[in-house]
């Protein structure tokens, strides 16, 4: 039982890392929905500009002339990216970010499941302990229920082997 708590909480540790990887995405998605939709308003006086991060602390300034609407790239599928409208690539991210949403509020809820079963799980696990337990008599003193989480010293060791699947030599994991 204890091992399989173990292997819950290690899957939502997992799930809470994508979750977290996810939000970044979303934001990431927000701010480019948000530049692109400030891109199509100021196309409309016939001057637009804007400053670009290409990386390494570098930014180009944009311009675009003219009241025609500008062109952006966008990944479009298996790393094959096309020229469109900045209407155009705006509604993609738009639709990619709502994707990207439900996948996120999935997650949520696989987490909040596995929680609520982890939580399950060791309220099983503690009372199947405490079942376990010699009973007292009410004069002597009470002992604590040794967990997972006590000190090795308390506990006793095993024996272990020294050894590798090379032999006897030591490896960098020994």
């Amino acid at each position: 039982m204890a091992r399989t708590i173990d292997a819950h909480r290690k899957q939502l540790d997992a799930l809470i890392a994508q979750t977290e990887q996810i939000s970044a995405i979303i934001e990431e998605h927000t701010l480019t929905t948000g530049i692109l939709a400030e891109l199509q308003k100021s196309s409309k006086t016939g001057h637009t500009s804007a400053r670009l991060s290409i990386g390494s602390g570098v930014t180009l300034n944009y311009t675009h002339e003219g009241k025609e609407e500008g062109t952006a790239l966008i990944d479009i599928g298996s790393g094959v990216y096309g020229e469109k409208p900045w209407s155009e690539v705006h509604a993609l991210t738009l639709e990619r970010k709502e994707g990207i949403t439900l996948l996120h509020k999935d997650l949520a809820e696989q987490v909040r499941k596995l929680e609520e079963k982890i939580t399950l799980l060791a309220q099983e696990f503690n009372s199947a302990a405490e079942q376990l337990q010699p009973s007292q008599p009410q004069d002597a003193p009470v002992q604590e229920t040794p967990s997972t989480s006590a000190p090795a010293e308390k506990q006793p060791r095993r024996q272990q082997r020294r050894g590798s699947r090379f032999g006897n030599e030591l490896t960098l994991d020994d």
